[in-house]
Protein backbone atom coordinates (compact mmCIF):
# COMPACT_ATOMS: atom_id res chain seq x y z
CA UNK A 1 0.00 0.00 0.00
CA UNK A 2 1.03 3.59 -0.63
CA UNK A 3 0.67 6.13 2.18
CA UNK A 4 -1.77 8.94 1.44
CA UNK A 5 -1.39 12.63 2.36
CA UNK A 6 -3.30 12.28 5.63
CA UNK A 7 -1.08 9.39 6.70
CA UNK A 8 2.07 11.33 5.79
CA UNK A 9 0.77 14.28 7.82
CA UNK A 10 0.12 11.90 10.74
CA UNK A 11 3.66 10.51 10.53
CA UNK A 12 5.00 14.09 10.52
CA UNK A 13 2.98 14.85 13.66
CA UNK A 14 4.18 11.67 15.36
CA UNK A 15 7.76 12.64 14.53
CA UNK A 16 7.30 16.05 16.16
CA UNK A 17 5.91 14.32 19.27
CA UNK A 18 9.20 12.43 19.54
CA UNK A 19 11.01 15.72 20.10
CA UNK A 20 11.84 16.91 16.59
CA UNK A 21 10.03 20.26 16.21
CA UNK A 22 12.04 21.58 13.25
CA UNK A 23 10.07 21.09 10.06
CA UNK A 24 12.91 20.17 7.70
CA UNK A 25 14.25 17.68 10.26
CA UNK A 26 10.80 16.07 10.34
CA UNK A 27 10.75 15.70 6.56
CA UNK A 28 14.30 14.36 6.55
CA UNK A 29 13.23 11.69 9.06
CA UNK A 30 10.05 11.03 7.07
CA UNK A 31 12.14 10.20 4.01
CA UNK A 32 13.65 7.31 5.97
CA UNK A 33 10.55 6.32 7.94
CA UNK A 34 7.70 6.39 5.40
CA UNK A 35 9.06 3.59 3.21
CA UNK A 36 9.65 1.33 6.21
CA UNK A 37 6.15 2.06 7.57
CA UNK A 38 4.65 1.13 4.18
CA UNK A 39 6.67 -2.08 4.19
CA UNK A 40 5.48 -3.07 7.69
CA UNK A 41 1.85 -2.31 6.89
CA UNK A 42 2.07 -4.37 3.70
CA UNK A 43 3.47 -7.28 5.70
CA UNK A 44 0.73 -6.98 8.32
CA UNK A 45 -2.54 -5.48 7.11
CA UNK A 46 -3.87 -5.35 10.69
CA UNK A 47 -1.07 -3.01 11.80
CA UNK A 48 -2.17 0.59 12.38
CA UNK A 49 -0.12 3.55 11.23
CA UNK A 50 0.78 4.53 14.80
CA UNK A 51 1.87 0.98 15.62
CA UNK A 52 3.99 0.77 12.48
CA UNK A 53 5.60 4.11 13.36
CA UNK A 54 6.41 2.87 16.89
CA UNK A 55 8.02 -0.26 15.45
CA UNK A 56 10.15 1.78 13.06
CA UNK A 57 11.19 4.10 15.89
CA UNK A 58 12.24 1.16 18.04
CA UNK A 59 14.30 -0.25 15.15
CA UNK A 60 16.52 2.83 15.39
CA UNK A 61 17.55 1.84 18.92
CA UNK A 62 17.70 3.72 22.20
CA UNK A 63 18.33 7.11 20.61
CA UNK A 64 15.50 6.81 18.10
CA UNK A 65 15.84 9.21 15.18
CA UNK A 66 18.54 11.30 16.90
CA UNK A 67 21.27 9.97 14.58
CA UNK A 68 19.27 11.05 11.52
CA UNK A 69 18.73 14.48 13.05
CA UNK A 70 22.39 14.85 13.96
CA UNK A 71 23.55 13.75 10.52
CA UNK A 72 21.20 16.20 8.80
CA UNK A 73 22.18 19.12 11.03
CA UNK A 74 25.88 18.35 10.59
CA UNK A 75 25.50 18.46 6.81
CA UNK A 76 23.80 21.86 7.08
CA UNK A 77 26.46 23.25 9.42
CA UNK A 78 29.15 22.03 7.03
CA UNK A 79 27.36 23.81 4.18
CA UNK A 80 27.18 27.07 6.20
CA UNK A 81 30.91 26.91 6.92
CA UNK A 82 31.62 26.22 3.24
CA UNK A 83 29.48 29.22 2.34
CA UNK A 84 31.45 31.37 4.78
CA UNK A 85 34.81 30.38 3.28
CA UNK A 86 33.38 30.74 -0.21
CA UNK A 87 32.19 34.29 0.54
CA UNK A 88 35.54 35.11 2.15
CA UNK A 89 37.31 33.98 -1.03
CA UNK A 90 34.84 35.98 -3.14
CA UNK A 91 35.53 39.09 -1.05
CA UNK A 92 39.29 38.82 -1.52
CA UNK A 93 38.99 38.19 -5.26
CA UNK A 94 36.45 40.88 -6.15
CA UNK A 95 36.19 44.66 -6.23
CA UNK A 96 34.32 44.51 -2.89
CA UNK A 97 37.69 44.23 -1.16
CA UNK A 98 38.04 47.99 -1.56
CA UNK A 99 35.27 48.50 1.02
CA UNK A 100 37.09 47.09 4.09
CA UNK A 101 40.42 48.45 2.85
CA UNK A 102 38.92 51.89 2.22
CA UNK A 103 37.21 52.05 5.61
CA UNK A 104 40.35 50.87 7.43
CA UNK A 105 42.40 53.49 5.54
CA UNK A 106 39.97 56.26 6.55
CA UNK A 107 40.19 55.18 10.19
CA UNK A 108 44.01 55.17 10.07
CA UNK A 109 44.23 58.53 8.30
CA UNK A 110 41.82 60.08 10.79
CA UNK A 111 44.06 58.86 13.61
CA UNK A 112 47.16 60.35 11.90
CA UNK A 113 45.58 63.69 11.00
CA UNK A 114 44.10 64.23 14.44
CA UNK A 115 47.30 62.96 16.11
CA UNK A 116 45.41 60.51 18.29
CA UNK A 117 46.99 57.05 18.31
CA UNK A 118 43.85 55.42 19.72
CA UNK A 119 41.33 57.09 17.40
CA UNK A 120 41.51 54.36 14.71
CA UNK A 121 40.68 51.77 17.38
CA UNK A 122 37.72 53.80 18.65
CA UNK A 123 36.42 54.12 15.09
CA UNK A 124 36.93 50.41 14.40
CA UNK A 125 35.06 49.45 17.58
CA UNK A 126 32.21 51.82 16.75
CA UNK A 127 31.97 50.49 13.20
CA UNK A 128 31.92 46.86 14.36
CA UNK A 129 29.24 47.50 16.99
CA UNK A 130 26.98 49.50 14.64
CA UNK A 131 27.43 47.03 11.77
CA UNK A 132 26.68 44.09 14.08
CA UNK A 133 23.52 45.78 15.31
CA UNK A 134 22.39 46.53 11.75
CA UNK A 135 22.86 42.86 10.73
CA UNK A 136 20.78 41.65 13.67
CA UNK A 137 18.01 44.16 12.86
CA UNK A 138 18.14 43.33 9.15
CA UNK A 139 17.57 39.60 9.67
CA UNK A 140 15.40 39.75 12.80
CA UNK A 141 12.16 39.23 10.84
CA UNK A 142 13.52 36.16 9.00
CA UNK A 143 14.88 34.68 12.23
CA UNK A 144 11.36 34.75 13.65
CA UNK A 145 9.75 33.38 10.47
CA UNK A 146 12.24 30.56 9.87
CA UNK A 147 13.18 29.55 13.42
CA UNK A 148 11.40 26.20 12.93
CA UNK A 149 13.83 25.24 10.15
CA UNK A 150 17.23 23.74 10.96
CA UNK A 151 18.45 24.93 7.54
CA UNK A 152 18.12 28.54 8.73
CA UNK A 153 19.05 28.02 12.37
CA UNK A 154 22.42 26.60 11.27
CA UNK A 155 23.32 30.15 10.28
CA UNK A 156 23.02 31.04 13.98
CA UNK A 157 26.79 30.48 14.04
CA UNK A 158 27.03 33.84 12.26
CA UNK A 159 25.10 35.55 15.03
CA UNK A 160 27.25 33.78 17.62
CA UNK A 161 30.25 35.28 15.85
CA UNK A 162 28.61 38.70 16.18
CA UNK A 163 28.05 38.13 19.91
CA UNK A 164 31.68 37.13 20.30
CA UNK A 165 32.67 40.19 18.28
CA UNK A 166 30.77 42.50 20.62
CA UNK A 167 32.63 41.02 23.59
CA UNK A 168 35.92 41.47 21.73
CA UNK A 169 35.03 45.06 20.84
CA UNK A 170 34.28 45.88 24.48
CA UNK A 171 37.60 44.34 25.52
CA UNK A 172 39.34 46.31 22.78
CA UNK A 173 37.80 49.49 24.20
CA UNK A 174 39.28 48.65 27.61
CA UNK A 175 42.70 48.37 25.97
CA UNK A 176 42.55 52.06 25.14
CA UNK A 177 42.07 52.91 28.82
CA UNK A 178 45.27 51.38 30.13
CA UNK A 179 48.90 50.84 29.17
CA UNK A 180 50.01 47.28 28.42
CA UNK A 181 53.09 46.73 30.55
CA UNK A 182 53.41 43.00 31.19
CA UNK A 183 54.06 40.37 28.52
CA UNK A 184 50.67 38.81 29.23
CA UNK A 185 48.93 42.17 28.70
CA UNK A 186 50.67 42.61 25.36
CA UNK A 187 49.75 39.08 24.21
CA UNK A 188 46.16 39.60 25.35
CA UNK A 189 46.02 42.92 23.51
CA UNK A 190 47.36 41.25 20.36
CA UNK A 191 44.72 38.49 20.53
CA UNK A 192 41.92 41.04 21.04
CA UNK A 193 43.10 43.17 18.12
CA UNK A 194 43.39 40.10 15.89
CA UNK A 195 39.85 39.08 16.86
CA UNK A 196 38.59 42.60 16.14
CA UNK A 197 40.25 42.49 12.72
CA UNK A 198 38.67 39.12 11.90
CA UNK A 199 35.24 40.39 12.92
CA UNK A 200 35.77 43.56 10.87
CA UNK A 201 36.28 41.41 7.75
CA UNK A 202 33.42 39.08 8.74
CA UNK A 203 31.00 42.02 8.80
CA UNK A 204 31.26 42.09 5.00
CA UNK A 205 30.64 38.33 4.72
CA UNK A 206 27.99 37.41 7.32
CA UNK A 207 24.98 39.01 5.52
CA UNK A 208 25.70 37.02 2.37
CA UNK A 209 26.08 33.76 4.32
CA UNK A 210 22.76 34.34 6.13
CA UNK A 211 21.07 35.22 2.82
CA UNK A 212 22.23 31.88 1.38
CA UNK A 213 20.67 30.07 4.37
CA UNK A 214 17.43 31.99 3.82
CA UNK A 215 17.40 31.03 0.14
CA UNK A 216 17.96 27.35 1.01
CA UNK A 217 15.17 27.48 3.59
CA UNK A 218 12.75 29.10 1.14
CA UNK A 219 13.50 26.39 -1.41
CA UNK A 220 12.65 23.73 1.19
CA UNK A 221 9.42 25.55 2.12
CA UNK A 222 8.43 25.62 -1.56
CA UNK A 223 9.05 21.87 -1.84
CA UNK A 224 7.15 21.02 1.37
CA UNK A 225 4.17 23.20 0.46
CA UNK A 226 3.88 21.93 -3.13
Amino acid sequence: MKLNKDQIARLKKLTSYKGYPQIDVQYEILDHVACRVEELMNQNSGLSLDEAFSKVHSEFGVFGFSELEESYKKSIQTKVLKNFWSELKNLFTSYRLIYPIGIAFIFYQSSVLLKNSNLWLFLMIGFVLLASLSIVIRFWKQSKAYKKYASFMASAICFQLINLGIVIALNAFQLTLKTQESTFDKIFAGVILLGLGILFISIFIIPKVVKRSIEETEKLIAIYES
